[in-house]
């Protein structure tokens, strides 16, 4: 064991909180760096992906991650970011409202060999629980100690002197959450030396070429339907990158609109809880917009808002609808958005169209079913090189 006043002894009489993954303590937290994709940590991110993709049937979100973890996916992140170094610890405050962040948010920084303390919220989620116990099961092997001393997931409750004693001994603060979340933990200094990254409230839109949906056969239309419906029905739309925005690009008739609204929100229509949540929220987005088109179809509420583009309260099938006739008419409104799936048949010429347009701020373009799938960007921030510092080389 180190002397008090190392940097190992800084944490050794570390505030009592529960320690979900591993079950260790703070005394066997190792805060010291490995290096960048350090070969431990790149076997142990392998065996937790192979893992991962067994879950199949019983997760399947938890499987989707682990094939995204794969170990040539991961190789061309190698040598994109050859020669960085590790930032030192990090300190993670994820949501609820999506169980994977956490492990998302903790991977982006151990890969970049950061040792990382994860607050995970109090509320119970099977798939996150899930998640827990097959970390658990690795950490409690022998070859992968070195990653189980320098990760700790954990939980305690809104305790502002917690977060700041961790806040204070980290390099790195991430902080996931509502605009009220960061204002209240951005509050909490940092050591001087460290840096922060913050993923606030961000909504996400899909585009729907009329056009283009109205010439699909059925075998397509299903298909369609059921990759949009991935993006925009998980995680009751709470998700930053799901869909609460649908736009059609093209005055879709009555039938089509009909037909693609009432399959893409069955799942929601019933459920007497969304049902009332609908008309909440709604009455609320009335109240703040003060003047707003409400539609109202079997599983979800479409709402026409006059003066804005963003609705303040989604989710449950509350969602805006907007039409425009031309590519151009979408593109002068000024957007901003996490993420746009793209229904249609040229997603390269709207980027390109995208690119140019001087309103807009949309970080991704997706296929529909892509929308929640996570990538090595998020929110248009490098996550790896966040994690991460450049080193200097003198000649």
């Amino acid at each position: 064991m180190s002397p008090p006043g190392t940097i190992t002894g800084l944490w050794q009489a570390g505030p009592a909180v529960s320690f979900v993954a591993p079950m260790g303590s703070w005394q066997t937290f190792c805060p010291q760096p490995l290096s960048c994709f350090a070969p431990v940590i790149c076997d142990f991110v392998a065996a937790l992906s192979a893992r991962l993709q067994q879950e199949g049937r019983r997760h399947p979100d938890l499987a989707a991650f682990g094939f995204w973890l794969r170990p040539r996916q991961l190789a061309r992140e190698i040598l994109r970011l050859q020669g960085r170094g590790a930032m030192g610890v990090t300190f993670h405050l994820v949501p609820s409202n999506v169980p994977t962040v956490a492990f998302y948010s903790w991977l982006m920084a151990l890969l970049m060999g950061n040792p990382c303390v994860v607050r995970l919220s109090s509320r119970r989620d099977p798939q996150q629980e899930a998640m827990l116990a097959i970390l658990n099961e690795l950490f409690s092997l022998r070859e992968w100690q070195e990653v189980a001393a320098r990760t700790r997931f954990i939980r305690y409750g809104h305790d502002e002197g917690i977060t700041a004693w961790l806040s204070a001994r980290c390099r790195l603060r991430i902080i996931w959450g509502g605009d009220d979340t960061i204002r209240q933990v951005r509050a909490i200094p940092l050591a001087p030396e460290a840096q922060e990254v913050v993923f606030p409230d961000r909504r996400s839109m899909a585009v729907l070429d009329s056009r283009w949906l109205a010439g699909l056969d059925s075998q397509g239309w299903q298909r369609t339907l059921a990759a949009l419906q991935q993006d925009c029905i998980r995680f009751n739309q709470q998700a930053c990158a799901s869909p609460t925005t649908l736009c059609w690009l093209g005055e879709p008739t009555e039938d089509l609109r009909y037909r693609l609204l009432k399959t893409l929100f069955a799942p929601f229509a019933q459920d007497p809880a969304l049902v009332m949540e609908r008309l909440i929220h709604s009455q609320q987005n009335a109240a703040e917009q003060g003047s707003i088109r409400v539609s109202c179809l079997s599983g979800v509420t479409l709402l026409t808002p006059a003066n804005s583009l963003r609705l303040a309260y989604v989710g449950g099938g509350t969602v805006a609808e907007f039409m425009a006739d031309t590519l151009s008419e979408l593109l002068a409104q000024p957007w901003d958005m996490q993420t746009c799936v793209w229904v249609g048949d040229d997603r390269a010429g709207f980027e390109a169209a995208l690119l140019v347009a001087p309103f807009c701020r949309i970080d991704r373009v997706v296929a529909p079913g892509q929308a929640l799938a996570f990538e090595w960007h998020w929110d248009g921030i490098d996550m790896l090189q966040v994690c991460s510092r450049g080193l200097s080389r003198h000649e």
